[in-house]
C-alpha cells in the first residue's frame, strides 16, 4: 500500500517538473494517466478513482491551475479506458498501451476544455496538443515497460544460474 502511494506522489512530481521544464519548450508526456491505468488494471480501480482525485488536485495546486479541473479529467480518462478494457479480449502491454493512450487522449480533453478561460474557448489548441502528447506518453510507457521486462530477465537469470 506505501509503495503505491509513493507511485503516485513520485509521479505527481515528476509530472510537476516535467510540465515546467519540458512542456515549457515542447510536450511532456502525461505520465499520471500512464501510473493510474496500471493501478487500475494491477491492484483494483479504489486506487486509480483516489489516486486520480488526489492526484489531480495536488498536480493543479501546483500548477496554480482551476482546482479540481485535472482530477476531473483524469477521472474522465480512466472511466474511458476502463471501458475500453471491459469491451477488449486483449490483456498485456499492448492492451495496457492503448488503454493508457485512452486515458490521455481523454484526460487532455478534458482538461484543456475545463481548464481553458474563458471555459471551452482551448478547444482550437486541442487537436494541436492532444496526438503528440499521446505518442510521447506511448513511447515513453513501451520504453518503461521493456526495461522493467530486461530487469525481470536479468534477475531472473542472475537468480537461476
Amino acid at each position: 500500500m506505501q509503495i503505491r502511494l509513493l507511485l503516485l506522489s513520485v509521479t505527481v512530481i515528476i509530472q510537476f517538473l516535467l510540465e515546467l521544464t519540458v512542456g515549457r519548450a515542447f510536450l511532456a508526456p502525461s505520465l499520471l494517466p500512464l501510473v493510474l491505468v496500471y493501478l487500475a488494471e494491477n491492484h483494483g480501480s479504489k486506487w486509480a478513482v483516489d489516486g486520480a482525485f488526489w492526484s489531480g488536485l495536488g498536480l493543479d495546486l501546483l500548477l496554480h491551475q482551476p482546482p479540481g479541473s485535472s482530477s476531473l479529467a483524469l477521472l474522465a480518462g480512466l472511466y474511458a479506458a476502463g471501458i475500453l478494457g471491459e469491451v477488449s479480449a486483449g490483456e498485456g502491454r499492448g492492451s495496457f498501451l492503448l488503454m493508457a493512450a485512452v486515458a490521455v487522449v481523454v484526460s487532455d480533453s478534458v482538461f484543456i476544455i475545463v481548464a481553458s478561460r474563458p471555459f471551452g474557448s482551448g478547444f482550437s489548441s486541442l487537436l494541436l496538443l492532444s496526438l503528440p502528447r499521446t505518442l510521447i506518453t506511448i513511447a515513453f510507457g513501451a520504453l518503461i515497460i521493456s526495461a522493467g521486462t530486461w530487469f525481470t530477465h536479468i534477475r531472473a537469470h542472475r537468480v537461476s544460474g
